[in-house]
Formats: C-alpha cells, structure tokens, sequence
C-alpha cells in the first residue's frame, strides 16, 4: 500500500516567512520526503486535506503546482504496481523532483542576515554578513544564482581572497559561512543537492591555525610596570587587558557585561558569550584592585565603563558599542606595546594567549592548561579546565604571580 500526501512544514520558516511544502511518499511502510519548492502561510493552508484554503491570495495557481507533482508521484506508483516496476519512495520523490526556484545568493544572504538580527543573533549575523561582502566584492557587486556557485568559482574566490593577503583563517570563515547558505538554499528549494560544490571543494585544506600570539613573562611584567595618567584611553586599556590576564583570559566582550552578581565572595563567575561556557575564577589581588577602582566610580549597572545601562539599551546598540571599544583598546595596546619595546602586536587576544602560555613556562602540567590556545579548537581545551576543581585551577592561576 502506498500514498502521497503534501505537507506543510510548519516548524521551518523560510526566508519569505512562510513554511516550505513537502511531498510524503509512503511505500512498502517506508516513509520519504521531497521540498517541493514551493510554500505557503500556515493560515493558508488546508492541514486535513493538503491543500490551500480559501484564503491563500493564488490558491488555484499554487493548487495547480501541487496536483502536478502529486499525478507524477501517483503515476510512478501505479507504475509500480500495474507493471510491475520497484520503484522505492526515496526514488519516486526523486522522479518528482522540482524545477529550483530562483533567488539570487547575495539577496538569499540578505535575507538570511536579516533573520539573525530579528532573532537577535548578533554575532552570527555580522559573520554573514562579513561573508557576503567579501563574495560580493568578489563579484564587484553583481548578483548570480546559486547554479553559478560550483568548484570553479570557488576556487577563483578563495584565489582573489589569497591574493589580497587575507588570512587562510578568515577565508575558512567566509566559505563555512557561504557553505551554510548553500545548504539552506538547498533545503528552501533554491538550489540543487546534486551540484553541491562542497563535496569537492574541501574547507579543510586552509591553514586555520592562529599564529601564536603570546608574551612573556618579562614582557608582561614591563605593561604592569608601565605608569600612565589616569582615567586615560590608554590607562582603561591597560587596566582591561591586565583584568583579562589575571582572569584566565576572560574577553573584552565578558568584560564588558560584567555586574555586581557576577563578583561572589571573591570569585568572578560569568558564562563566556561566545560559547555559553561557565566560568569561576578566584581573583588574584591586582584582579581585585584592578575591579575596587571601577566598583568605587560605578556610574551603571556595569562594573566597567565599556557599557552603560542608560544609553546602550538595545542588543544592537551594546554590539556597536563593544565593537568601538575593542578597536580603541587594540589600538591603544599597540601603542603601549611600542612604549615598552614588546615585538609582539598587542591585542585583546593576547592576554589570553599569555595567560595560558606564562603559566605552561612556569610549571604548570600541560594536560590541566591542555597547551591552552594551542589546540586546534578552544573547545578541546574547555574539556581539559573542566576536569579539575576550582582549588586545582586557583592554585595554578596563582602561579602568575611568580
């Protein structure tokens, strides 16, 4: 026994706000799927008999559409049955397969920001955005079908990119970022699993592994030494840099969303923005001295000024403001780096990197630092933090202060 039904997939939206429509082909109890390519409203759509309702402003048209791909699906069956050919559902959904639909990808990448910003994933959609602005520059701004994006132009991209001395590592962003967009062009009906670039063109051939970016010792004893006016840029950046250092490398953005609740009986406890990650760090005293100044000129409810409650009020509003900061800070840090004669560029990264990288020199076992930023990914040295107790951890951290 077999049927054909067409669904509504109501938990998938789609980039024009609607749910994509599949076809259900069930034979021999097994059960397949097929996009259709087409979509519709959940309001316009008749669930009891797989159809649009009334309401839907082109019923007969997309109605039309649909009883197409249902004779194709009911014909190969009858097929199957009357002359006795096997055919399996997952090959009578691929006999009813669409023509794509046509959007262009840099509208498809526009489009696709915009969710993430109405989702308030921020982060994920600068990254995208990022992306598309580098195909497009590419592109020199003209659009193009996902049927053009093949292994050619992908090598072409990746060329251009190399040639303007952009690093392997954000090239491998910028196609992991363009490979998502593919693939959910692909499940919307946009574009062909069959031309799929990817199985070809393989990310994992790009060197990503950052550049080790760390300071001695010596060197970042000079910074903490190094006497500055205060209430300056520089003097706030420095104080930044060395809270991130002292706090096993804590972000700037962590830094920046830090409150009174997140300080406990000498502990800073916060969860990592970027991965959710929990973190409690015991507080060295230069930590502590370092967070008593900012707690004593508080001026909202954060603890630093690198946010402020009363004027950076939306998600949008505290990511441009972070974002402002960080530059100011970075640049700040170059000069303090040129002031103390440190041949390596200063960064906010940097305080991280050298948090783990002093600590390795100074005895601390490897497998507890996991070589802290030398993994291929920090998750891998997260699981390694996380298998020891916080007083092994303290312990270590204290370490830093010879």
């Amino acid at each position: 026994m077999a049927s054909v039904k067409v669904i509504l997939v109501s938990h998938k939206t789609l980039t024009n706000g609607e749910h994509p429509l599949w076809l259900r082909i069930i034979k021999d109890r097994k059960i397949n799927y097929r996009a259709l390519g087409f979509s519709c409203k959940a309001e316009w759509w008749d669930k009891k008999n797989g159809k649009p309702n009334k309401k839907h402003p082109n019923e007969f048209e997309l109605q039309t559409l649909i009883t197409k791909k249902v004779a194709v699906a009911n014909k190969l069956m009858m097929e199957s049955e009357v002359e006795e050919k096997e055919y399996s559902a997952e090959e009578i959904v691929e006999k009813t397969k669409k023509n794509v639909q046509k959007i262009t990808v840099l509208k498809f990448f526009d489009a696709f920001v915009e969710r993430m910003k109405k989702a308030n994933r921020l982060g994920n959609a600068r990254s995208y955005k990022d992306a598309r602005n580098a195909v497009a520059k590419f592109r020199a701004d003209k659009d193009f079908y996902f049927s053009d994006l093949d292994l050619s132009f992908l090598n072409r991209f990746e060329e251009f990119l190399l040639g303007r001395d952009v690093t392997e590592i954000s090239i491998s962003a910028y196609m992991r970022s363009v490979r998502s967009i593919y693939n959910r062009a692909i499940e919307e009906g946009y574009a062909k699993k069959d031309s799929y670039p990817f199985t070809k063109y393989k990310i994992s051939k790009l060197n990503t592994k950052t550049q080790k970016r760390a300071i001695t010792r010596e060197q970042m004893q000079q910074i903490i030494d190094l006497k500055l006016e205060p209430e300056t840029l520089l003097w706030h950046s420095k104080n930044y840099f060395l809270f991130s250092y002292y706090n096993m490398g804590i972000n700037l953005i962590d830094i920046g969303y830090l409150k009174r609740n997140n300080i406990e009986n000498g502990r800073l406890k916060y969860n990592r923005m970027k991965t959710g990650k929990e973190y409690n760090v015991k507080m060295l005293p230069p930590a502590l001295e370092i967070l008593n100044y900012y707690l004593a000129n508080q001026v909202s409810d954060y603890l630093f000024p690198i946010l402020n409650s009363k004027k950076h009020l939306t998600p949008q509003q505290q990511k441009d403001r972070i974002l402002k900061v960080n530059k100011q800070v970075n640049k700040d840090l170059k000069e303090i780096g040129k002031t103390c004669k440190i041949d390596v560029k200063l960064t906010t990264y940097v305080a991280r990197h050298s948090w783990a990288t002093i600590l390795k020199r100074s005895g601390v076992s490897t497998s507890l630092i996991s070589e802290a930023m030398k993994h291929d990914t920090e998750k891998t040295t997260q699981i390694y933090l996380d298998s020891f107790e916080n007083d092994i951890i303290d312990e270590a951290n204290e370490k830093l202060l010879g």
